[in-house]
């Protein structure tokens, strides 16, 4: 019989499915809506892009859509 997954697990994989099939941005979103707590969406984006350019985040943003084509 195979061995069940931790829960830690099971988190770890949700996660990882949802970035790579929604992507950072909507996968937060999708979280901070389905979460039971308050959240401060433009709180998080301002930790989330703390210390980052608008180029940066332009960059960052750039390769991620260059990564998408190729999958």
């Amino acid at each position: 019989m195979a061995e069940m997954a931790s829960d830690m697990e099971i988190r770890e994989k949700g996660l990882r499915i949802l970035f790579k099939n929604l992507g950072e941005a909507d996968a937060i979103r999708f979280l901070s809506q389905i979460t039971f707590e308050k959240r401060d969406y433009l709180k998080l984006q301002d930790e989330l892009f703390e210390g980052m350019s608008v180029e940066d985040i332009y960059k960052k943003a750039k390769e991620y859509a260059e990564k998408k084509k190729t999958e």
